[in-house]
């Protein structure tokens, strides 16, 4: 057992977690007890008689499955002040995120939430990575968390309004259960916002020994290995004057040996990786599956020989499934921190809210090899919620099934976490267009690339020129406007600027006949606003001539 207090905790929440996968009934049944403890005596227990729900038959009998709209109004009543809507405990905050609506989605997260179960599941995670690292205690500069940033977003007054952030910029921890790394208090960790923050990031650690690079979104950490090249003059001229952005910076001094090394790997290869910068570096941890896998030749690129490990899946609504040992993309299912049904489906599930009376299945009735949606509920008020997400079982730990995430069903697509949906490009085109008659002449296609992107695809008469281009940055500001995470992963460079590709009138209406001359049906072929992949990139120029702008 390790002397230090933090890496021993980390140590035993492990161990608590890999246990929870061998008996994970009595988990179970905690957790279902202690989402009718939070649910009575609230305006949504009351609405679903609660109050009088003992048995987990019951609770399916009184709370309807429904998607983030079915509890849109209950948040509307937290944001205006309202107590005890969703949970007994109070909220200290709303989580923003993007929804398959166009509006953003506001999960509500209390103390309660974050000391009981969020926290200590984070421990759970960490502990994995230490115990594969081998590290007993923790030194400062061995880590550099992306996960979350500590924000100067200031704590809410008592009474106050709820305050709405991301859960990636959180301003504080909130209990003595809630994750508290050591990193915590050191300067690095702190955001401090603006387009070099994490550039400040990379001068901070430049030159610590740093063992381990982690991330929800594998994006963030190849981001970070382009800037390192892309600024990689202003980081040698910092490195041997002792500077930060050019000015004097008490904290820092000349580090020449790191300077040095860099500039000779630059001259060896024209490129710098991660690995010249910290030469200990053992570990990258980020997502590792559905869209994610597509990162993975650009972060050995970065990063050569490193192992990856992924991060648990999870997102603002909740953790689903932890990482407990070496499978590198998937883990079993999270049973300590939330009620989990399922509902079998296809990969291509057409991504429709499902019925509010669908039977579910228990984690225990799945079957491996098989895709299942998931419906879950937790202590943050969200019971029954159905995510949109699609798992697929690819093995068990002990009596769990082991879960890879496969994607959000119907027309989603995500390189970075943006979510990008069909409803958001469709209202996007149709703001940009100026009236809400839009003819079905225009799409979004995902194109992969260092960074990926959307394409602009638009029958367009004249060609590419002025006003195409002035119609795709219009569009471009509406995608940012109406989902706030692909605006934030724009910001942050993780996404290409949104490119225009125009092709000749009546190009859809030809691929539509290429389909129909195939076999498909004339009904069967639609107007997709947005396309989940780029075959649509591929077919055009056979078709008829296109132009990039």
């Amino acid at each position: 057992m390790s002397t230090d207090p933090f890496v021993a905790r980390l140590m035993a929440a492990h161990h608590d977690q890999r246990a929870c996968c061998r008996e994970p009934h009595q988990v179970s049944r905690r957790v279902f007890a202690d989402l009718l403890d939070q649910s009575r005596g609230t305006a949504f227990g009351r609405a679903h008689g609660l109050d009088r729900v003992r048995t987990l038959a019951e609770f399916q009998a009184a709370v309807p499955v429904g998607d983030y709209e079915s509890f849109r109004g209950y948040v509307d009543r937290i944001r205006d002040g309202e107590q005890r809507v969703l949970t007994r405990s109070r909220p200290y905050a709303l989580h923003t995120t993007s929804g398959t609506t166009g509006r953003p989605k506001y999960v509500p997260t209390t103390r309660h939430w974050r000391n009981r179960y969020r926290g200590p599941a984070l421990y759970a995670q960490w502990g994995l990575y230490f115990q594969r690292l081998g590290l007993d205690r923790y030194r400062p500069g061995n880590v550099l968390d992306m996960s979350w940033e500590r924000s100067l977003i200031p704590l809410p007054e008592p009474g106050g309004p709820v305050p709405v952030y991301s859960i990636t910029k959180r301003p504080a921890t909130v209990g003595p259960q809630d994750w508290t790394p050591p990193w915590y208090a050191e300067p690095w960790f702190l955001d401090t916002g603006g387009e070099q923050s994490l550039y400040r990031k990379v001068r901070l650690l430049a030159g610590s020994d740093v063992r381990m690079v982690v991330a929800v979104n594998p994006s963030r950490i190849t981001a970070l290995g382009e800037l390192l090249n892309d600024q990689l003059e202003l980081l040698l001229k910092d490195l041997s004057d002792g500077t930060l952005l050019g000015a004097p910076d008490p904290r820092l001094t000349a580090q020449e040996a790191t300077a040095s090394r860099l500039e000779a790997a630059y001259s060896y290869g024209g490129r710098v990786t991660l690995c010249d910068l910290w030469p200990q570096l053992s570990m990258l941890v980020c997502w590792n599956s559905a869209s994610a896998r597509y990162y993975r030749a650009w972060l050995e690129r970065l990063a050569p020989g490193v192992p990856l490990v992924p991060f648990s899946t999870t997102g603002t609504e909740g953790i689903v499934t932890m990482p407990v040992d070496t499978h590198p993309s998937a883990g079993p299912l999270a049973v300590d921190q939330g009620l989990f049904e399922f509902v079998p489906c296809e990969p291509s599930d057409a991504g429709r809210p499902l019925p509010s009376g669908v039977a579910t299945l228990s984690s225990y009735e799945l079957t491996t090899g098989e895709t299942y949606r998931l419906v879950m509920s937790q202590a943050n008020g969200l019971l029954r919620y159905d995510s949109g997400d699609i798992y697929r079982v690819v093995g068990r730990v002990g009596e769990l099934p082991r879960l890879e995430f496969e994607g959000r069903g119907g027309s989603v697509s995500s390189f970075t976490g943006e979510k990008l949906t069909e409803s958001d490009v469709h209202a996007a085109i149709r703001t940009a267009v100026g009236h809400s008659s839009v003819p079905s002449v225009y799409c979004v296609v995902p194109s992969w690339g260092y960074p990926p992107g959307y394409v602009l695809v638009m029958e367009w008469p004249d060609g590419p020129g002025a006003s195409s281009e002035a119609f795709r940055d219009r569009v471009e500001a509406e995608l940012s406007r109406v989902n706030v995470e692909y605006a934030e992963k724009r910001d942050s460079g993780r996404l290409h600027p949104l490119r225009a590709q125009t092709v000749a009138p009546g190009t859809f209406r030809a691929l539509t006949e290429h389909h129909v001359t195939r076999g498909a049906s004339a009904a069967q072929v639609k107007h997709r606003w947005l396309h989940t992949d780029d075959t649509l990139l591929t077919q055009l120029p056979r078709l008829n001539g296109t132009h990039a702008a």
